[in-house]
């Protein structure tokens, strides 16, 4: 696949959007150019249109595979193994919708401690936070798997 300047801007503003998410530029960079393809591409494809190691490219397709943002595709009789983006976009933030739910849980807990007021009032307003935040993602997954409308096109 022929990358275009606009097309290399996309894999770079992607690999920097996610960057704070704990995603190396590699990751990103792959990530931006599967949504870009029309189907899968193979690790030497990857590699080739990236510019990068065929070592590089299989470490940061199975770390995007590991979150939810690639899916493996294989053709029976080869070795040869392609990545896509999958169907349902919402792989990396299931986790992090439960890791807010531990979150939550966490700040409940405390609430059998011999803590000042303040501190408690502080834990239930962070409980309530996490609870509200981790319901509102769950509600996006579970809306985007049944197939509702797509969101607005405006850029927040």
């Amino acid at each position: 696949m022929k990358l275009s300047a606009e097309d290399e801007r996309f894999l770079d503003d992607i690999a920097v959007l996610m960057a704070p998410w704990g995603w190396a530029r590699p990751v990103g960079r792959i990530y931006a150019y599967l949504l870009l393809r029309d189907g899968p591409a193979t690790l030497d494809e990857i590699a080739s249109d990236l510019g990068m190691s065929k070592s590089n490219a299989s470490v940061a397709a199975r770390t995007l595979e590991h979150c939810g943002n690639a899916r493996r595709h294989s053709e029976p009789g080869s070795k040869r193994i392609y990545y896509a983006v999958p169907d349902s976009h919402g792989g990396s933030f299931i986790e992090r919708a439960a890791l807010l739910g531990r979150l939550q849980g966490l700040f409940v807990r405390q609430s059998d401690r011999d803590l000042p007021a303040s501190v408690v009032d502080r834990f239930d307003t962070l409980a309530a936070f996490y609870a509200r935040m981790r319901e509102a993602m769950e509600g996006v997954i579970e809306g985007e798997q049944v197939g509702h409308q797509k969101p607005s096109r405006r850029a927040g």
